[in-house]
């Protein structure tokens, strides 16, 4: 779109127009779904996100920003400067012409600058307007709603199909409200109808006179752009060469090969869909149109076609000129050369591995993609065979026998999946030989890599298979687990903090165990169990079932299912009563179980395991009626429940938080609603489940406490004794308070429930300093204070910082930066840089360093990080090595300084 508005006619405007759709703040919105009342996936999603960033339709400013009203209805005068800027013609408006409109026209002032240039630009007829004002006596012409009939006439003649839709003026349409359309409209929504400009409303109508919204609007341009040819400002179209992490490849119809970095909040479409989708799913080389983001990233990405814009050949490389870009392949025997881009041609291996051009070896066949306009710029080549060699050790992660592909996670933490070749040797340290199928997931291995594929594997040490048996005894005090397979007996030792896991149930613990129920129990490196997984069980379940009876003397209970079934049930010592998952004695259960009260009951034959009071649900808000007082939640992928307020406000538990209400929770939002124990029937509070990230303070083995502090300073100390909270690694495996002491985490994400810790999860870091970037492969080189490199590979875009804000993509990260690589506290990857601090040396003590001060008010004293790493070049330095007035540089790290550079 031609750029910029007469200074004139923005000053006039700017502060009139909110959200009415002429809003004129200058900063595009946010892509994926960039306005918060916008339904994410919704039927307008998609069209709304591409005109935000195109500048066609803007969303609110002041207290309405971050809104789009896609409900609002869109007036005439609004309509026409949507048109307009669909138009890209915006920038021809000149306020200082005089246009007298009739008497009839009634138009706000800002607007009818935009009025004029349409009756220009012929999209509107003053006669045909006037004449509909006059129809509509008492009403103004420009604030009355743009109906579809007459939106159909200034979107056909925003495409400039005045004539083809006069030719088929006179045709009857198909649609059950055909003599309700306008005679002198016909022809615009007959046509618009059969180009798909516009379509009919249920029960085949056209509803002519129904007013358009501002979602419907969005559609309806969206659409017809591709009627248009309209250079938007932000946009470009191309063939997609490569994709990979946040960097998107296109060629551009001029030859040109450009690079771009994708936002991270980026809405991308494959061909033809409505539907978001992964910029790896779009077709290679076909074409796609993207628009940026007011920061320069892309925001949004569409596949406008499928079909390649690219020839393959097959050949053989013959020379590589890398001074000038050039390479020449033998093709049928005839040599051909071709010129490419180094810094965007894709060069891979058989396997996918990423080569660079002075690694590729002569006289080996390749597949080459040309560009298909020039037929001389090279794309992309991949060698017939790999080229990769090495040696490694790790973790196996997965390993797939019939495919022979060998997934394997390294120290660092870093995965890469290898062929294994068919005649590899697998052996152990010990000696002995395995077969294919005795290599299991979790197995510690060595391995060499030849020419792309193992070759050999040596394990270091085997991981212990699962257990599956039927479960006879847990023994909670004395820490031991019974189990029969093949109905002999055998028995293991549990772990500090065993994980237990049932399909469909949140929460499970120990006391959710019962004999008879068949078991898959994981082992941890010291042979004790650590998981327990409920395969099946012996007990049946009834959820939400009334209580019809209950007798305590004779221990029994007569509850009614959802089919009116009465299901007596025996009681017995070893029946199992609980109050919102607390343990409850069978007297102090009587209290709630009354003829009507809701239970939920587990039963093996006519004998009760268990009995638990319905008073809470847990689920996802899938609604929160402040009106209507109701709360609807999802409790699984197929089960909703709607719960009513109580008559007072139900008080609202967040974590962090001292006043919270009702109004505070929002759809997404995990919850737990606790019910009126009386009745059954109202929520009386709300438990908010959420995350915080903490940095780990110290771990009191001997107290068995845990003590964290908050980004905020706030120090929060947990006794874990008699305190149900599972620790867990980032692979979600059971850590004790010792494991985690040794585990070298440094954060914490701390999982709430309402005010309650419910989950601790140990977060490993890495600091050190960038050696390498590679946004092809999305990964990241860092030098540690050992000195060894280690690659952190990111399967999602990771985010970048520094100074607590965004600033980018990967390739915001700079060779030299000093970064600290984490997961944030929704398990998403963070890159946190480091900015460098200039001062000159004092000295210090055990934990504060003490440095010059440029003035009076300069901060001189920081806190020392407990491995603050001190160097001068590769050499590394104590404190003994400064001295005053030394230049030196420090990196501060959550408050403390991690790195001194002198």
């Amino acid at each position: 779109m031609k750029k910029g508005l007469s200074k004139g006619v923005t000053g006039l405007i700017a502060a009139s127009f909110v959200v009415s759709g002429v809003s004129y703040t200058n900063s595009a919105a946010s892509a994926a779904s960039p306005f918060k009342d916008v339904k994410v996936g919704g039927w307008a999603d998609k069209h709304i996100t591409k005109l935000a960033l195109q500048g066609i339709l803007k969303g609110g400013t002041g207290s309405a920003s971050g809104t789009f009203s896609p409900a609002n209805k869109v007036t005439r005068q609004e309509a026409v400067i949507i048109a307009l800027r669909f138009m890209g013609v915006t920038d021809e408006i000149k306020p200082s012409d005089v246009l007298v409109f009739p008497s009839a026209l009634v138009i706000k002032e800002d607007y009818k600058p935009y009025i004029k240039l349409a009756v220009q630009k012929k999209i509107l007829l003053i006669d045909e307007e006037v004449a509909l004002a006059e129809k509509e006596k008492g009403k103004e012409w420009g604030s009355s709603p743009a109906t579809r009939e007459w939106m159909a006439k200034l979107l056909v003649r925003a495409i400039g199909k005045e004539e083809p839709a006069k030719a088929v003026a006179g045709q009857a349409s198909s649609f059950a409200d055909d003599a309700q359309i306008d005679a002198q409209l016909k022809g615009y929504v007959n046509y618009a109808v059969s180009t798909g400009l516009v379509t009919g409303v249920t029960g085949n109508k056209f509803d002519p006179a129904g007013a358009v919204t501002r979602e419907m609007a969005s559609t309806l341009f969206s659409r017809a752009q591709t009627n248009m040819s309209v250079a938007y400002s932000g946009q470009v179209t191309g063939a997609l060469v490569s994709s990979s992490g946040s960097k998107v490849t296109l060629l551009h119809s001029d030859g040109s090969v450009k690079e771009y970095t994708l936002s991270p909040s980026a809405s991308v479409y494959s061909f033809q869909s409505e539907q978001t989708s992964d910029i790896s799913k779009l077709v290679p080389y076909g074409e796609v149109v993207m628009i940026s983001n007011s920061d320069g990233t892309i925001g949004y990405v569409e596949q406008t076609s499928e079909t390649p814009k690219v020839k393959n050949y097959e050949g053989s490389i013959i020379l590589i000129s890398e001074a000038q870009n050039k390479l020449t392949v033998s093709i049928n025997g005839e040599p051909k050369t071709y010129s490419y881009d180094a810094q965007t041609l894709t060069a891979k291996d058989i396997n996918g591995q990423v080569l660079k051009i002075a690694d590729l070896p002569l006289n080996v066949p390749v597949k080459l993609g040309v560009d298909i306009s020039t037929e001389s710029k090279l794309l992309s080549l991949t060698l017939s065979k790999a080229v990769t060699n090495k040696t490694g050790a790790g973790t196996v992660e997965a390993w797939k026998v019939a495919d022979l592909s060998l997934q394997v996670k390294d120290a660092a933490g870093n995965s890469e999946t290898y062929p294994v070749a068919s005649n590899a040797a697998i052996k152990h340290t010990d000696g002995t030989s395995y077969t294919f199928d005795q290599l299991a997931a979790g197995d510690a291995i060595s391995y060499e890599v030849k020419m792309g594929s193992v070759t050999s594997i040596t394990i270091t040490k085997k991981m212990q298979p699962p257990i599956t048996g039927v479960l006879n005894l847990v023994d909670k005090a004395g820490k031991t687990i019974q189990y029969r397979v093949n109905n002999e007996l055998g028995a293991k030792d549990l772990a500090d903090s065993v994980i237990v896991k049932l399909e469909g149930m949140s929460g499970v613990t120990l006391d959710d165990l019962f004999k008879g129920d068949t078991v898959s129990m994981t082992l941890n490196e010291a042979g004790k169990v650590s998981v327990i997984t409920i395969t099946s069980r012996s007990v049946s379940f009834l959820n939400g079932v009334t209580v019809s009876n209950y007798l305590p003397d004779d221990n029994t209970l007569i509850v009614t299912d959802s089919t009116n079934k009465k299901v007596p049930l025996i009681l017995s010592e070893s029946t199992r009563f609980d109050l919102n998952g607390t343990v409850i004695t069978q007297r102090e259960a009587a209290n709630y179980i009354a003829k009507g009260k809701k239970v939920n009951v587990g039963y093996t034959n006519s004998n009760a395991a268990y009995v638990s009071i319905v008073s809470q649900y847990t689920g996802t808000i899938l609604e929160n009626n402040v009106t209507a007082r109701t709360l609807k939640l999802s409790l699984d992928t197929t089960n909703s429940v709607t719960l009513s307020y109580s008559t007072y406000v139900p008080i609202v538990d967040v974590y962090g938080q001292t006043s919270a209400t009702y109004l505070d929770l929002r759809v997404g939002d995990k919850v737990t609603a606790i019910m009126d124990y009386v009745t059954q029937d109202k929520v009386i509070s709300v438990q908010l489940q959420k995350t915080v990230q903490f940095d780990l303070v110290s771990t009191d083995l001997t107290g068995n406490r845990l003590r964290a502090k908050r980004s905020d300073g706030v120090v929060e100390d947990w006794s874990l004794t008699g305190l149900t909270l599972p620790i867990v690694n980032e692979k979600e495996e059971p850590l004790s308070l010792t494991t985690l002491n040794q585990s070298g985490a440094t954060l914490l994400n701390v999982t709430f429930k309402g005010k309650s810790p419910i989950k601790v999860k140990a977060i490993a870091t890495t600091y050190g300093r960038v050696s390498a970037v590679n946004t092809a492969n999305s990964s990241i080189d860092v030098v540690n204070s050992a000195g060894n490199v280690v690659t952190k590979s990111f399967q999602s875009t990771p985010t970048v910082m520094r100074n607590g804000t965004v600033i980018g993509s990967l390739s915001s990260v700079k060779a030299d930066d000093r970064v600290e690589i984490r997961l944030d506290d929704n398990d998403r990857p963070i890159i946190d840089i480091i900015p460098a601090v200039n001062k000159k040396y004092l000295n210090n003590n055990a934990d504060t360093l003490f440095v010059q001060r440029a003035s009076l008010n300069e901060n001189n004293t920081y806190l020392l990080h407990s491995q603050v790493y001190i160097h001068q070049g590769t050499k590394t330095l104590t404190f003994a090595d400064l001295k005053n007035n030394d230049d030196i540089i420090l990196y501060v790290l959550r408050g403390k300084v991690i790195e001194i550079a002198k």
